[in-house]
C-alpha cells in the first residue's frame, strides 16, 4: 500500500487541498470560545452575588480558586489524554463538557455545588490548549507553524476582550436576559464546536478523507535539515531516542527553564486581569464606565502581540536558519521591552497615557506567547500535549502565587511596588531564554 504522504511525480502535479486551514479555523474558534467562557464568570459574578447574598466575598473568592486549582491539576492529565487518544476525540469531549459546565452554576445551589461545578469547568478547560498545540504541530509545517500558533493565541485574547460585550452589553443588556439564561445561551456555540471537531478533525492529515497526497507532502515538508534541527548534520546518522520523556542533559535544563519562564511570565498576565482595573480606578480616577472600556484594550494589544510574535519567529528562522536563537531572540526581546515599558507607565501622571504605555507593554509581553507554544511543541515531539500540560500547570501555580505577592507589594510600596514586581518577573522570564534550547527533544517522534 502506498504512503499517501510520500511525494511522487503524480503528487507533484496534484493541486494540494487546503484542509489544514479548516483545522486552523477550528483551533482559533476553540481559543476564542475558551476565553469567552472563562471570562463569562467575571462578567456575570455581580449578578450572581446579588442573588446569593449568603455567600460573602471570601466564599466568592473560593469559587474563583475552585476553577484555578482544577485548571492547574487538569493540565498534565489533559495533555496525556490528548497524546493517548488524539485531538479529535479529546477536543470534542472537553469542548462539550466545558460548555455544559460553564452553565452549571445556573442549575445548582449552595456553596459546595457551586464550587464543584466551577471545578468541573476548570478540569474541562485544562486540556484544551495542550491538545490544540499538538494539533497545530501535526497539521502545519514548521515554516508556518509559529505564525499559526500566534493567531490561535491571539483569538484567546480577543475572546477575553469580547466577553463583556457579548455577555453584558448584548445578551444581558440589549436582550435583557438573566445571568442564568445568558450562561445557557453560551452552551450553544460550544456544542456546535464540539460536533464540528468530531466530524471535521482527524488526528493526522493522512487519516483525513478530504486531504490529498499533495497536502500531506506540503505538511511533511517542514524545512531543510539545517533549519529543522540544528543538532542534525548531513551525513550523520540520526539519534535514536527511547520512547517516553527523557529529561536529561540539555533537554532537562531547557524544560526546567521553560517551567521557570511559565511561572514568571504569568505574573504579567495576572496584573492585567486582576490589578489593572483597580490601578485605573484608584490610581487615575477612571470612572466605572471608563475603567470597563479601557481595561479591555491591553487584551487586544496582547492579541496583536501574539500575531506579530508568531510571524517574527517564522521570519527569523527562514532568514537565519537557527531555530533555537530565533525563538530565544523574540521572547527575550519582548519580555525585556515589556519590563521597561511597565516601569515607564507608572511614572506617567496622565492616566490615558499610562494606559497606552501599558498596552504597548502587553503587545511586547505577549509576542513571546507563540514562541512558548512553538518551543514546547518542538521539545515535546509526539508527547507535546503532555509537556504543554506540565508547562501550563506551573503557569497556573504562578498565577496562584502572583496575587498575594502583588497584594503585599501594594500594601508596602503602593503602585510603584506592584509595577516593579511585574517588571522584575518579566526580566526573569526573559533571562530564561538564554538557556532554553528548543531543538533538544524530550521525546522522539
Amino acid at each position: 500500500m502506498n504512503d499517501p504522504g510520500a511525494p511522487n511525480e503524480s503528487t507533484l502535479r496534484q493541486r494540494p487541498t487546503r484542509v489544514r486551514w479548516v483545522i486552523f479555523v477550528l483551533a482559533c474558534a476553540a481559543s476564542w470560545l475558551l476565553y469567552l467562557h472563562r471570562y463569562a464568570w467575571g462578567v456575570m459574578k455581580p449578578s450572581f452575588h446579588a442573588e446569593n447574598p449568603e455567600l460573602d466575598d471570601i466564599a466568592i473568592g473560593w469559587l474563583d480558586s475552585a476553577f484555578q486549582a482544577a485548571y492547574a491539576l487538569g493540565q498534565v492529565p489533559g495533555g496525556m489524554a490528548g497524546d493517548r487518544f488524539g485531538p479529535r476525540a479529546m477536543l470534542s469531549l472537553l469542548t462539550l463538557c466545558g460548555s455544559l459546565a460553564v452553565a452549571g452554576v445556573a442549575f445548582v445551589g449552595g456553596f459546595w455545588p457551586f464550587a464543584g461545578t466551577r471545578a468541573v469547568f476548570g478540569l474541562a478547560q485544562a486540556g484544551v490548549y495542550p491538545i490544540v498545540s499538538k494539533m497545530t504541530r501535526t497539521w502545519f509545517p514548521l515554516a508556518t507553524r509559529t505564525s499559526v500558533q500566534g493567531f490561535v493565541t491571539a483569538l484567546g485574547r480577543i475572546g477575553a476582550a469580547t466577553a463583556p460585550i457579548v455577555i453584558a452589553t448584548v445578551l444581558m443588556g440589549m436582550l435583557g436576559l438573566t445571568w442564568q439564561t445568558t450562561l445557557i445561551v453560551l452552551i450553544v456555540p460550544g456544542v456546535v464546536l464540539a460536533v464540528a471537531f468530531w466530524f471535521i478533525v482527524r488526528d493526522t492529515p493522512r487519516e483525513h478523507p478530504w486531504v490529498n497526497a499533495a497536502e500531506c507532502a506540503e505538511i511533511a515538508d517542514r524545512l531543510p535539515t539545517s533549519l529543522a534541527d540544528d543538532s542534525i548534520r548531513a551525513g550523520e546518522p540520526p539519534i535514536v531516542r527511547k520512547p517516553g520523556l527523557t529529561f536529561k542533559g540539555v533537554a532537562s535544563v531547557s524544560v526546567a527553564m521553560m517551567l521557570l519562564y511559565a511561572f514568571a511570565s504569568t505574573f504579567q498576565d495576572q496584573f492585567y486581569v486582576y490589578w489593572l482595573p483597580s490601578f485605573l480606578k484608584d490610581g487615575h480616577d477612571f470612572d466605572l464606565k471608563e475603567m470597563g472600556l479601557f481595561a479591555a484594550l491591553p487584551l487586544l494589544g496582547g492579541a496583536l502581540g501574539g500575531v506579530i510574535g508568531g510571524m517574527l519567529n517564522d521570519l527569523l528562522i527562514r532568514r537565519w536558519g537557527n531555530r533555537r536563537w530565533s525563538r530565544a531572540l523574540v521572547a527575550l526581546t519582548g519580555k525585556t521591552l515589556a519590563a521597561g515599558l511597565v516601569l515607564v507607565s507608572v511614572q506617567m501622571a496622565e492616566g490615558h497615557i499610562a494606559l497606552l504605555v501599558l498596552v504597548a507593554a502587553r503587545v511586547f509581553g505577549d509576542w513571546s506567547l507563540p514562541t512558548q507554544w512553538a518551543a514546547v511543541t518542538d521539545m515535546g515531539g509526539r508527547a507535546s500535549a503532555t509537556l504543554f500540560g506540565l508547562v501550563n500547570t506551573i503557569g497556573a501555580v504562578g498565577g496562584f502565587a502572583a496575587n498575594p505577592i502583588f497584594g503585599y507589594l501594594k500594601r508596602e510600596y503602593d503602585w510603584p511596588g506592584v509595577f516593579a514586581g511585574v517588571a522584575a518577573m518579566c526580566l526573569l522570564a526573559a533571562a530564561t531564554w538564554l538557556f532554553i534550547d528548543c531543538t533538544k527533544k524530550v521525546v522522539d517522534d
